[in-house]
């Protein structure tokens, strides 16, 4: 719920708000801002937070107390952070970016926005490994973009300067680390004890740097496949294309909306039910989770792909030109949820360095297909590179699964589940263009959901699993 309330608000900040406030360079600059500042963060997490849900419970059992640890690692990471950005982030960044690219005036804000969101992923995974991982979500879908929206507001209505609004973005992005450390504080998890420490067991010590090594390469590889097309289009056609690119690709991650949610609880469940060897369990969450995440991105999908002409009519007219990045994006979204919860199962697992390196091979074929597609089609190619590449990747993890686990997400049932939201779309699509694209919007949306709705009275189709 908190991630559809997220998404909402969301929406009405990057896809209705900003490309009316902004012009597509500085679009592109907020999103070179997030995508860099994310892909830093996670490696000067130093891959702690994937240790820390993996061996949660051996923290309990030998007494660890991992709170403290968790502070000692991200302090350790905020210091070897500030001191690599002052001595390569000049060099590396005249690696990275265009020559003339826009970012340039703004870089000076990445360090904060990188620091703080450090913190916060280290203190959200904490939270997660004690079941909180509903405030995490909270601060970060709905307080985070609801003081996005008060710095577009004092643009829209205060005449703020685009520099007065990153200085509320970059605000925004400290909020949820700050809100979370007062409620682990509220909450009493931050005990009299919980100073920073790195003290561990040796043994222990090594196998949580190993988890956390493998971690950061599959983090970081993780953070680059969610940027790498925004980085090269940037790099290779410029800021402004990667602000249009990067609203088509908000639009088209509504459809990860359920998977978002699931994952976030799924990965320390998936890990306790592993240290327990309660298989049964692992391959029910997976083979629900794949169908439920395919009926619902797909329902998603349907709405998008029926309404795409009046996202584009409303869009600004310097926008337009990335209305098919949104199909592209949008399936190749939808094949990332409809695998369900393949990488928690790999990641928590003995085998969790399979998933490291797939994802440095995903780089890998995803950088060598935009370079080839993005000078012939632009940023419709980038598009068309990240979902051949994702598609790869989910199948190679399917198979993995498969052939390891013996676990299979889909069954027969699951093509129902491609067969609902299609008809739904089919519907949509018979009805007539009507002129005033808000009505449209809302006709073809009722269209899509009556469609799911009257499949629920399929029993067959929805057992009780959906409780699961």
């Amino acid at each position: 719920m908190y991630l559809f309330l997220g998404v909402g608000l969301g929406f009405i900040s990057s896809a209705l708000l900003q490309p009316r406030l902004l012009s597509p360079e500085q679009n592109g600059v907020i999103k070179l801002l997030v995508s860099y500042s994310a892909i830093l963060a996670h490696l000067f997490t130093l891959g702690f937070p994937a240790a820390l849900i993996k061996y949660k419970t051996e923290f309990k059992v030998q007494k660890l107390n991992d709170l403290s640890i968790t502070l000692g690692y991200t302090l350790l990471g905020i210091g070897l952070f500030v001191v690599m950005y002052l001595v390569f982030g000049r060099p590396l960044f005249e690696l990275l970016l265009n020559s003339e690219s826009a970012f340039w005036s703004y870089i000076h804000y990445l360090p904060a926005a990188t620091l703080v969101t450090l913190v916060y992923f280290n203190l959200d995974a904490f939270a997660r490994t004690e079941l909180y991982s509903t405030p995490g979500t909270l601060l970060k879908e709905v307080g985070q973009r609801l003081l996005v929206l008060l710095a577009l507001a004092g643009t829209a209505w205060l005449g703020l300067s685009y520099l007065g609004f990153l200085y509320g973005y970059v605000l925004a992005l400290a909020f949820p680390a700050l809100a979370l450390l007062f409620f682990l504080v509220y909450k009493r998890l931050w005990k009299p004890t919980g100073f920073a420490t790195l003290n561990m067991p040796s043994g222990f010590r090594n196998r949580v740097h190993s988890v956390a090594a493998y971690s950061i390469v599959s983090g970081l590889s993780a953070s680059f496949i969610v940027s790498l097309d925004a980085f090269f289009i940037e790099r290779m056609i410029g800021t402004a294309d990667t602000g249009v690119y990067a609203v088509f690709a908000y639009f088209a991650t509504l459809i990860l909306i359920p998977y978002r949610g699931l994952d976030r609880i799924a990965s320390p469940v998936i890990a306790q039910a592993l240290s327990g060897g309660d298989e049964h369990k692992i391959a029910d969450v997976y083979k629900i989770s794949a169908k439920y995440l395919l009926l619902f991105g797909g329902v998603l999908m349907a709405i998008l792909a029926s309404n795409r002409h009046n996202i584009a009519a409303f869009l600004p007219e310097e926008y337009r030109i990335g209305l098919p990045v949104l199909i592209w994006l949008g399936f190749s979204n939808l094949i990332d949820a409809a695998t369900g919860i393949n990488t928690s199962i790999i990641g928590n697992s003995k085998y969790y360095r399979f998933n490291t390196y797939l994802l440095l091979g995903l780089i890998l074929l995803a950088s060598g297909l935009n370079y080839w597609f993005i000078p012939v089609w632009g940023i419709e190619g980038a598009a068309a590179a990240t979902l051949i590449s994702i598609a790869l990747y989910n199948i190679v993890k399917l198979i993995f699964i498969g052939r390891v686990f013996g676990m299979w997400p889909w069954h027969r049932h699951t093509l129902f589940m491609v067969l609902i939201p299609g008809l739904g779309y089919l519907a949509s699509e018979i009805l007539p263009l009507v002129p005033n694209l808000y009505f449209d919007t809302l006709m073809r949306t009722m269209v899509i959901l009556a469609v799911v709705v009257v499949s629920f009275r399929f029993k067959k189709l929805y057992p009780s699993d959906w409780k699961l």
